[in-house]
């Protein structure tokens, strides 16, 4: 009896010493937030890529790389995300709000042999989250923002990494030839509200521990077309004018994912609820959609529209 008693109170001493680390680390986390209240140093600029920022290794950088196909990247974390078509006539850039004591932007650019491009745009949390958490309940703006603009009359690569924020991407009527969308602890919305200048070759979706929604994907007409969804949902409507056959290949673990095929076309791999098929005018064949479906511990709905 006496020997489970200490066990117990040597138990209790070890929590208490756990609590009181715990505590303590937390007061010194509001200790450096409290004192980082007056070093604000609120951001608001707009950054576009530029042949200053690149080494041409002693060879000629071409005046026209602008008009070149090219490859974007986004790695976009912690705040609030938008992705748009530029203006008409407009090149790419981007516009970012932040606190340069919480938030950090880094953007690189390099044109290479072919004379394509490649431009990176990282946006990051450098201060540790507990203490940018005491920051906000203390009053400080550790709220940040970033739209980025993509040109309409280049062929363009996207990649985009979101993580912990939440991003909006309207891509309707811009020239992307493949684009790998990828999201972790957070969640976006992805619409194409218009078909883009020519079809896609391939479209990937893939992140865990949020959930997304996606709408108009047949205006990307896809050749390849990949989800898969981690640990959250996804809503996925293929709405749109299809050009072209698609192999898509949905995959969702512990997590739910509801995907609306148009009637329009014709679907293969799973069984359809909803509406029946609607056949169109003449000998005009109808796109494809070939489905694989994987699931772990969820389920996937596929309803026609």
């Amino acid at each position: 009896m006496s020997e489970r008693r200490g066990c117990f109170k040597t138990g209790c001493l070890g929590c208490l010493g756990l609590l009181a680390v715990v505590i303590l680390f937390a007061m010194i986390m509001a200790g450096l937030a409290w004192k980082s209240l007056d070093d604000q140093e609120l951001v608001d600029e707009q950054y576009r890529p530029d042949s200053t920022m690149v080494d041409a290794g002693g060879g000629v950088f071409p005046e026209d790389w602008r008009r070149r196909p090219g490859r974007l990247i986004l790695e976009l974390g912690q705040g609030e995300f938008i992705i748009k078509p530029a203006p008409e006539g407009e090149g790419l850039s981007a516009r970012a709000r932040f606190d340069s004591e919480v938030h950090a932007i880094e953007e690189n650019f390099s044109v290479e042999p072919d004379s394509s491009w490649v431009y990176g745009l990282r946006f990051h949390r450098h201060m540790p989250g507990m203490q940018a958490m005491f920051r906000a309940i203390l009053g400080g703006d550790t709220d940040a923002r970033v739209e980025v603009f993509i040109p309409r009359d280049v062929p363009i690569v996207l990649q985009l990494l979101v993580e912990e924020g939440g991003g909006e991407a309207e891509l309707g009527g811009l020239w992307l030839t493949d684009a790998d969308i990828r999201y972790s602890k957070g969640g976006f919305s992805l619409n194409f509200d218009e078909p883009l200048r020519e079809p896609m070759r391939s479209l990937s979706i893939s992140g865990n521990m949020g959930g997304f929604e996606a709408t108009g994907l047949g205006h990307a007409s896809p050749s390849r077309l990949g989800i898969d969804c981690r640990m959250g949902g996804a809503d996925v409507d293929l709405d749109g004018l299809w050009l072209q056959d698609c192999d898509i290949d949905l995959k969702i673990r512990m997590g739910g994912m509801g995907v609306r095929v148009p009637r329009d076309v014709h679907v293969m791999g799973v069984e359809l609820g909803g509406s029946p098929l609607d056949m169109p005018d003449g000998e005009s064949p109808l796109p494809t959609l070939r489905m694989t479906t994987d699931m772990s511990m969820g389920e996937i709905e596929v309803i026609r529209r």
